[in-house]
C-alpha cells in the first residue's frame, strides 16, 4: 500500500469516529489519542469543543503534531435544537439515548432534524477547519444495524431509509462528518496553494484529487487561517478583510471532473491585486491563470 501523505491523531475516545474519519480522509493515517484526564467540553459551540480537544491533543503530543478535534451532534427542531452539543451526554450513563429521544417526540409530527459535524485540525502550518451538515427527520422507530449514535432513527432528506439502513458506503459519501472532512481537505489544499504564492503545489493537487474522489460538493468552500511567519506568506481571509496581506479563496466543483480554485491576493500597501484561478481536473492536471488588475489572463501554465 502507498505510504500516507499525512499522519494525524484524533483527539477522541470514540473508536467509531477514528475509524470513520480515516476512511473519509484518504491518504491520512489517523490514530486515536491515548490519554488520561481528558478536559471537560465546556464550549457552547461544536467548533469550540472540537478546538478544546485538538488543543489538549497538542499538549499531550507536542507542538509539531497534527491533531484533529471533532465535535458533532443531533439538533431536533421540535426540541429547540436539543440535544445539540450535548448529544453524547443526552441520556444518563447506561440509558439508551435513542429511547429517550423517541419518548420526547412521542405524538409529535414535526420531526425535522439535522446532524452537524465540526473538525478543527491543528497542523505545523496553522489551523484548518471543516464543517458539515446533513438535514433530515427523526423516524418513529429505530431501524437498521449499521452506523452508530442516532443513525437508526435519522432519515436524511430525499431518503426513506435511516442512515443505519442506508449503510456505511452511503454514509461515507453523504454524512455530516463526510462533508466536514471534504471541507477540511479543501482547507488544506488552500494553505498549500497559498504557501506556494499561486504555484501548483503537488501536495495540494493530490489533496484536491481526493476532494474529487470524496464526491460532489454544491456549495463553495472557504476557510480562514492565522498568519504565521515562515509558514504562510499571508493571512487567508475569505471575509475580504486585509491584514498585512489577504488571500480570499474559494473552491467549487463546477463539473464532475473539474474544480475551480480562485485565490485573490491584496496587499495593504496599495499594490495591485493578483487573482489566480486554478482549474484542477480529476486526472491531476492543473491550469493556473493569474490576472493582475484586469479580467484578461496575464500568465497561463499547465502542470501535471
Amino acid at each position: 500500500m502507498p505510504s500516507p501523505d499525512r499522519h494525524a491523531t484524533l483527539a477522541s475516545r470514540n473508536a467509531h469516529k477514528a475509524r470513520e474519519l480515516e476512511r473519509l480522509l484518504p491518504g491520512w493515517a489517523i490514530e486515536p489519542l491515548v490519554a488520561d484526564d481528558w478536559p471537560a467540553e465546556t464550549g457552547d459551540t461544536y467548533e469550540a469543543n472540537a478546538r478544546i480537544k485538538a488543543v489538549f491533543g497538542r499538549e499531550v503530543l507536542g507542538p509539531d503534531a497534527t491533531v484533529i478535534g471533532e465535535d458533532s451532534g443531533l439538533e431536533v427542531d421540535a426540541l429547540g435544537g436539543r440535544p445539540g452539543i450535548h448529544s453524547a451526554r443526552y441520556a444518563p450513563e447506561g440509558a439508551p439515548a435513542i429511547a429517550k429521544l423517541l419518548g420526547e417526540l412521542d405524538g409529535v409530527d414535526a420531526r425535522d432534524a439535522r446532524y452537524v459535524s465540526e473538525l478543527v485540525c491543528l497542523t505545523p502550518e496553522g489551523e484548518l477547519r471543516g464543517s458539515g451538515t446533513l438535514t433530515g427527520r427523526i423516524a418513529r422507530e429505530a431501524r437498521g444495524h449499521e452506523g452508530f449514535g442516532y443513525d437508526p432513527v435519522f432519515v436524511p432528506d430525499g431518503e426513506r431509509e435511516t442512515v443505519a439502513e442506508l449503510g456505511d458506503a452511503w454514509k461515507e459519501r453523504n454524512s455530516h462528518r463526510a462533508r466536514a472532512a471534504r471541507a477540511l481537505l479543501a482547507a488544506l489544499a488552500m494553505t498549500l496553494l497559498v504557501a506556494g504564492c499561486g504555484g501548483t503545489d503537488k501536495t495540494g493537487i493530490r489533496v484536491l484529487r481526493r476532494f474529487f474522489a470524496a464526491g460532489p460538493v454544491a456549495r463553495k468552500l472557504g476557510t480562514r487561517f492565522p498568519h504565521k511567519p515562515g509558514t504562510l506568506p499571508c493571512t487567508v481571509d475569505d471575509s475580504g478583510t486585509t491584514v498585512q496581506a489577504t488571500c480570499a479563496t474559494d473552491i467549487s466543483l463546477v463539473k464532475p471532473d473539474k474544480a475551480v480554485v480562485t485565490l485573490t491576493e491584496a496587499w495593504n500597501h496599495g499594490a495591485k491585486a493578483h487573482t489566480w484561478f486554478f482549474f484542477i481536473r480529476r486526472d491531476g492536471s492543473v491550469q493556473s491563470v493569474v490576472q493582475e488588475g484586469s479580467p484578461s489572463p496575464v500568465t497561463t501554465t499547465t502542470s501535471h
